[in-house]
């Protein structure tokens, strides 16, 4: 097990384990015992003894206050707050979360409406994800780190988000597709949704509509998008994104339409203190899953898609799937060194994380929830590729479209992420000789972010030999 704490007033963590992701759907109504204080409801006033909560929401609640450690942590946590971050409320009028009542309060809302579109270019809000931007401040505390990496916590999360997940992949998800102000059809929605597309490199799009790109039917309501899930992971038209060099296998393609974050070579088996983020630790990254060895001392490319990006997956190289690992993890855990502990050198104010966890990525890829798919590619000196797929936040579903055992071609569409911005990084093993295209390299001098520009998917991202 790797260490996420470096020093002894910050004692080591646990990573968690697979988790249970049993959950159920039903609204239903409850009554507190005589041991509650406060009462919630859905509109997140007082109402007598009688919530209307979705049961594993309640759950959660439920699991908290039957542990006075977990209360104590809690009130911990939201004390690591300074105030003035508290003072200003959420973008949605919401006010800022002081104690694990109000976070049950915010999640349940959450999970019973679609995420209102918000544009990037005037919020500072984690757009699309409205758990993340209510456990924001949270998350940036070391208290909050520690509670987001424990297993019993993920295992709520994971039941809580199965039922937004419902929910999103519903008829009902649809009262957020729509081209009225908050709707992700609006105009200014749609324009930057095709900003996004038309400002990659190494695609010589210029699109004027957004069905000139996506897959839809712009006669019927919602385009003809079934759900919100059905159109966060809409597809393009056919041939907007051809395959680079298609028949020359020495070119590895860009899995994803995103931007680079890091490339690390000489990647070590198992990283003794991942907090300290200086490279990925492989074995924690695929589970201790025994091909992981094939790629100690090789190269991780890890690449970064905001929400408003297309976010399927296509085979980087052609070969054959030989395993696929699905791996349960944290879905708000970030490193809190990047939090309230990060102090800008003039002011010693603190500078947190205003979009975590997107400052933890190295982390994530070795404790969040994930899926690796391995192909051993047919070019030899290629040898075996991994490709894992990292969800973030409320990105609780990495789903592959292939099987083990499968032959695949590069470029081909092999999954796909749902409900939110994500993650990924391409491994390679020790002897893979990379030459990456020089994109990554000017795109590696800016950091990436909301705005930033991402390569194209199925274009050139590296040369072998």
């Amino acid at each position: 097990m790797a260490d996420l704490m470096e020093d002894s007033q910050h004692p080591d963590s646990v990573l968690p384990k697979h988790l249970d992701d049993d959950f159920c759907s039903r609204n239903v109504s409850v009554t507190y015992g005589q041991d509650h204080d406060r009462h919630l409801t859905t509109s997140g006033s007082e109402n007598g003894n009688k919530v209307d909560i979705d049961p594993a929401v309640y759950e959660l609640q439920k699991h908290i206050e039957s542990d006075p450690g977990l209360i104590q942590l809690f009130e911990q946590a939201f004390q690591e707050i300074p105030e003035e971050f508290l003072a200003i409320p959420q973008e949605d009028g919401h006010p800022r979360l002081r104690d694990y009542r109000s976070m049950i309060e915010a999640i349940d809302r959450a999970i019973k409406n679609g995420p209102p579109w918000s544009s990037s270019s005037r919020s500072q809000c984690v757009i699309g994800c409205p758990i993340n931007e209510a456990l924001i401040w949270l998350m940036n505390t070391r208290t909050g780190s520690k509670i987001f990496l424990r297993d019993d916590i993920n295992a709520h999360f994971a039941s809580i988000l199965g039922v937004w997940t419902r929910y999103l992949s519903s008829t009902d998800s649809l009262s957020v597709i729509h081209d009225k102000d908050g709707g992700w059809l609006s105009k200014t929605a749609l324009e930057e949704l095709l900003h996004e597309v038309n400002g990659v490199y190494n695609a010589p799009c210029q699109a004027s509509r957004f069905e000139e790109v996506f897959v839809c039917l712009p006669s019927l309501p919602s385009y003809g998008f079934k759900s919100w899930d059905d159109f966060f992971t809409r597809r393009f038209r056919p041939n907007l994104r051809p395959i680079t060099f298609s028949s020359d296998d020495s070119v590895v393609v860009n899995p994803c339409e995103s931007q680079p974050l890091s490339v690390t070579t000489n990647v070590v088996a198992k990283c003794q203190f991942l907090l300290k983020e200086t490279s990925h630790s492989l074995l924690d990254m695929l589970d201790n899953d025994p091909y992981a060895h094939q790629l100690v001392g090789g190269t991780v490319y890890q690449g970064w898609l905001s929400i408003l990006n297309y976010h399927r997956w296509h085979a980087p190289a052609s070969g054959k799937v030989v395993k696929i690992l699905q791996i349960r993890g944290t879905y708000f855990a970030s490193n809190p060194s990047h939090g309230f502990e990060n102090l800008d050198p003039l002011t010693r104010r603190p500078v947190p994380d205003r979009q975590a966890p997107d400052a933890s990525q190295m982390l994530l890829g070795s404790i969040a929830t994930r899926t690796v798919v391995l192909i051993q590619a047919d070019r030899r000196d290629l040898g075996l590729l991994g490709f894992v797929a990292i969800g973030m936040s409320e990105v609780s579903s990495c789903v592959p479209t292939v099987i083990i055992g499968q032959q695949v071609e590069k470029g081909q569409d092999i999954g796909g992420f749902h409900f939110g911005g994500s993650s990924f990084c391409l491994l390679f093993g020790p002897g893979v000789k990379l030459h990456f295209s020089p994109v990554v390299e000017t795109a590696l001098e800016s950091l990436a972010g909301m705005g930033g520009r991402c390569i194209a998917v199925n274009s050139e991202l590296a040369r072998i030999g």
